[in-house]
Formats: structure tokens, C-alpha cells, sequence
């Protein structure tokens, strides 16, 4: 208890040095008081492990109360000082609902400037072509306004066809210029037509939705699924190109950077390497291989007076996965002192045993010879149990994948400022590409958020509408929220920001009248006008337990 108080003491004293040295500003001085305070601070987050202090310990609302919490964190992209601070460098000052304000605050600020480029060069090419003289044959206008249609258009418009998502995504994002992407995100899903204004925001969640589901696909070839996890990860030796996981990547980044979550779970090593922290640890992949965390600590833990480690375990030293069905099984190499944790695109040689082998052409090839030869393998000893299960930790997240996350990981960073990301913590990061897994919906709050077509919330079959759903459980909730949304996640910030739309669709027709049905580009539930509640409990009750998502626009 002495040990853990002692550095709280010296945590709030440092803290509130800066409280009472602070003029007010997010530019802090680098010396004097402050300047030493924030310096002891920082040294203590980064032994906090050591010290026993979490997270919390270093929170400092004062400042985040008393700055503006759209401008500084713009105003912070362009700081550039030798003399002073900001405190933005330390986001760890800054509670986590904070940092995700300043982080989104940021991507609307470049969002609404490449907005407002455009939407002025708009203007200036309508002032000439229009109302000016300076062009008056129309075949001459109109190639001008062709030659000006990408830097003039205000969105980024997709137009996406339901059997084509992922290939229609991939043909209209190929060689997009950095303005293009800045731009908001428009989607026509399954439309012909060509106004930028169709696209009602849910569109957006059903595209993404879709083209995520195909993405996923084994037969894609891209991604694994852990059937125990629901844990996506990269397929070892993928046959897809690596531009196709750029895109991919970019993908990822328009869904953060328009605040929109995507139906996929990745473990947290993924957005570890994303933010550039190494994954060496077994904790590190607790979440995503359970079952090999495990099997590896009680190879760190076994005592040998039970038995050698050799005749136990036998183990040799080589990491092992699954190709498209085929056991590949390689020979772990030690990593080079310059390994750069997978972060970039590793594309030197640094000889055959570094690189992952890849089927070649078809799924039922061979893997070349050099990638499994057990008979070269050590066997894996007490003495060098902790170097392999190092290694293998390092081969599952990086070696055996690299190609692949280092496409991903630059189509990521496409939409994104990389002063930005410092901001976020990998659960933070987690949360804004998945949303937040809740384990129950607060159905008040929902019900708060809703609105109505067709009627009002006084309406009696609305009201019997909340009274059945308040009585689920927690599974059929979210089996509500998906069947209106496309997502059984609560986006970042609360259920208050989901879009729940109850519209009336007609009266009771026949016996009991048909299902309840859901547009899930517009969070909109079709509800029918039931005789009474237990009608409506049967009805809807049917419709969430067998039929996910029939009925979408």
C-alpha cells in the first residue's frame, strides 16, 4: 500500500504545480515550474506499470474543462515550437471521451475545408460559365466543366451496385486524389441516380456493412474468422494483391473519418501494429488466439521436476498456420535488432526466412520446400522456451502477414493526420472502427433518440412497441438494433447517437397481420399498426428471431 501511495502523492502534487502555474493556454511552457511538473508527470506515465498506476491516475479534467474543444485541437496540427508545449503531446492529461472529441473535432475540420474548396471553385466555374462572357460556346463549356468536375464536386460520391459492392468500391477508389477522399462520403446503393443529395447517412452503414461481409468471406481469400473468437485476422499467404488490401484499408479509414463503425472484430494486437506499438507480449493476443496464449504460458510455466520440456510438449522450433485448408509450417528465424514490428512495408530481402510463402497461382499448390522442413527445426527446450514463444508471437502477428497489414495499415492512414492518431489508445482506436460492444441497450435512452413517421410517441401501438422491447433480454435488444441498423453495436458516444426510426406501415391485414420489416440504410422500423400488444410482441418477436435484415431498401 505504501508503494502504490507514494507516487499518487508525488502524481497530485506534480499535478497541481501545473494547475496552479497554467495561463489559461494548450501552449504550456517546456521549463520553469510547469515545464518541470509536466516533465515528471510524463516519466511517471511512461513507468506506470512499475509504479502501479492506471490510466485514470493521470487524468487532469481541469485543463480539458477550460480549452476549446474544437479549435486547439485543430489550432495543435500546425504547432511548432522549440520553446514551448502542447499539451495535446500528452494526451494522456485528456479523459478518453475528451481525446475522442479532439480527434473527431479534427476530422471535421479537414473535412469541412476540402468541403469548402470545393464548394467555392464551384461557384467561381457556375459565375463563369454561367452568368460570365468569358466563355460562350457551349462545346467549350462544357469540356471545362468536365475538366473541373473532380475538383469542383463537393463529396466523394459512390455509386455501388448490391451484386458489386466490394469490386464497384475498388474500381471508384483506385487512384482517388487526396482531396477526393477529404471530402464527405456519399453513397448511391443500388441507384441510378446521379444526385449528390440521395445519400440519407444510413446508406452509408449498409454499403459498408456489405462491403465488409464480402470482404470477410473465406472465399474471398483475404481474411480468417476464428470460429471460436469471431475474431478476424489476416489469411497467411493470401492470393489477393496487396493493392486490394490498401484499398481495404482505405475503406477503414473513410468509415472513421465520416464517424461511421464497421461490423468486424479484430483482435488487439491489430490496432496495436496500427498505432505502431509492438505486440510482444502474451496478453497481447489473449483476446484473439485464447486457446495458444494459453498453451504457451503453460509452456513458460511448466516446472520440469514434472517432466523435460522436450518430452512434454514436443515442440520444435518452427510456427505453424493453416493456408486455405494446407498446415504450412516454417522454421522461426531470431529477429533482426532494426525489426520494425511489421509498421512498414518490409519489401527488402533479408533472406527466404523472413518472408511467408505464398500458394502460388492456385489453391491446391504446394508450398515451396524451403517453407516446412521440420528435420532443421531445434527442438524447443527449457533454455530457449522464452526466445520461441517470443518468436512465435512475432511470426503469428507480423511475419506471417506482413505484406498484407503494411497495405492495409497505408490505406489507413489515407483520411487520417498522423498527429491525430497519438491521440487514440488501441481500445479508443478499437471503438471507433467496431463501435462498442454493450452488453445490454439502455432502452430509455433508445427510446429518447427515436423519432416517428406516421405518428407520434403517445401513439398506442409505439407505446406498446417500448413496453415489449423494455422486456427482452439483452441478446434480443441487440437482435432489434441490428435488425434496424445493420449493426448490434452502439457507435461511440452512446445509444444517443444511434438513428432509430419508428415509421407506421398500415394496419393489421389478415391474421395478426404481416411481419414488421426494416430499411437499414435509414435505421427505419416498418412497424404495422397491431390490435394490441400481444399481437405485436408475437409479431415482432418472429420477425427479429428469423429474419435478420429481410426487408432492406
Amino acid at each position: 500500500m505504501h508503494e502504490k501511495r507514494m507516487p499518487i502523492l508525488i502524481l497530485d502534487w506534480a499535478r497541481a504545480v501545473m494547475f496552479n502555474e497554467w495561463e489559461g493556454k494548450a501552449d504550456v511552457p517546456g521549463d520553469g515550474p510547469f515545464g518541470g511538473a509536466l516533465a515528471l508527470t510524463a516519466a511517471m506515465y511512461q513507468k506506470r506499470q512499475s509504479l502501479l498506476l492506471g490510466d485514470m491516475s493521470f487524468f487532469a479534467e481541469y485543463f480539458g474543462e477550460r480549452l476549446d474543444s474544437v479549435q486547439m485541437p485543430v489550432s495543435w496540427l500546425t504547432f511548432d515550437s522549440t520553446q514551448r508545449v502542447h499539451l495535446l503531446d500528452h494526451p494522456y492529461l485528456f479523459t478518453p471521451a475528451s481525446r475522442v472529441s479532439y480527434f473527431r473535432a479534427i476530422n471535421f475540420s479537414r473535412m469541412n475545408r476540402a468541403y469548402e474548396e470545393a464548394s467555392s471553385l464551384q461557384g467561381r466555374i457556375e459565375a463563369i460559365i454561367k452568368h460570365g462572357s468569358l466563355i460562350t460556346e457551349l462545346h467549350h463549356k462544357n469540356v471545362l466543366q468536365d475538366l473541373l468536375k473532380v475538383p469542383s464536386s463537393k463529396y466523394l460520391i459512390l455509386s455501388i451496385g448490391r451484386e458489386t459492392v466490394l469490386e464497384d468500391a475498388f474500381d471508384q477508389l483506385w487512384r482517388r486524389e487526396e482531396r477526393e477522399i477529404m471530402r464527405p462520403l456519399k453513397v448511391h446503393l443500388g441507384e441510378d441516380s446521379g444526385e449528390e443529395g440521395f445519400d440519407s447517412g444510413g446508406v452509408q452503414q449498409e454499403f459498408f456493412r456489405l462491403a465488409i461481409a464480402e470482404a470477410l468471406n473465406p472465399d474471398y481469400g483475404a481474411f480468417t474468422v476464428d470460429d471460436r473468437t469471431r475474431m478476424t485476422w489476416f489469411q497467411p499467404g493470401s492470393l489477393q494483391p496487396e493493392w486490394k488490401f490498401e484499398l481495404l484499408g482505405l475503406l477503414m479509414s473513410l468509415a472513421v473519418y465520416n464517424g461511421l463503425t464497421l461490423p468486424i472484430t479484430f483482435p488487439k494486437a491489430f490496432y496495436q501494429k496500427l498505432l505502431g506499438e509492438p505486440v510482444t507480449e502474451l496478453h497481447h493476443i489473449a483476446d484473439g488466439w485464447p486457446d495458444l496464449a494459453n498453451g504457451l504460458t503453460t509452456l513458460l510455466e511448466w516446472n520440469e521436476r514434472d517432466g523435460s520440456v522436450e518430452d512434454i510438449f514436443s515442440l520444435t522450433y518452427e510456427f505453424s498456420a493453416s493456408m486455405f485448408g494446407q498446415p504450412v509450417s516454417r522454421k522461426m528465424q531470431p529477429a533482426e535488432p532494426e525489426w520494425d514490428n511489421g509498421n512498414s512495408n518490409d519489401s527488402s530481402d533479408n533472406g527466404d526466412e523472413h518472408h511467408w510463402p505464398q500458394l502460388a497461382g492456385r489453391l491446391s499448390a504446394e508450398p515451396s520446400p524451403s517453407s516446412s522442413n521440420p528435420t532443421d527445426a531445434p527442438a524447443v527446450t527449457s533454455y530457449n522456451r522464452d526466445a520461441y514463444v517470443s518468436d512465435y508471437i512475432r511470426y503469428l502477428t507480423t511475419v506471417s502477414v506482413a505484406p498484407q497489414f503494411a497495405a492495409l495499415s497505408r490505406g489507413f492512414r489515407r483520411c487520417l493526420h498522423p498527429k491525430s492518431l497519438t491521440l487514440l489508445t488501441p481500445p479508443l482506436l478499437q471503438s471507433l472502427v467496431e463501435g462498442e460492444t454493450a452488453e445490454d441497450i439502455d432502452v430509455s435512452e433508445l427510446r429518447r433518440a427515436a423519432r416517428y413517421v406516421g405518428w407520434d410517441a403517445g401513439h398506442r401501438t409505439v407505446r406498446d412497441f417500448w413496453a415489449v422491447v423494455r422486456r427482452y433480454d439483452p441478446h434480443m435488444r441487440r437482435r432489434l438494433l441490428e435488425f434496424v441498423t445493420a449493426s448490434d453495436r452502439v457507435p461511440v458516444g452512446g445509444v444517443g447517437n444511434i438513428q432509430f426510426v419508428i415509421q407506421r406501415n398500415g394496419e393489421e391485414l389478415g391474421d395478426k397481420g404481416h411481419l414488421p420489416t426494416a430499411y437499414t440504410c435509414y435505421g427505419t422500423l416498418l412497424l404495422p399498426e397491431y390490435r394490441d400488444r400481444d399481437v405485436l410482441k408475437e409479431r415482432l418477436s418472429m420477425a427479429l428471431e428469423n429474419a435478420r435484415g429481410f426487408g432492406f431498401a
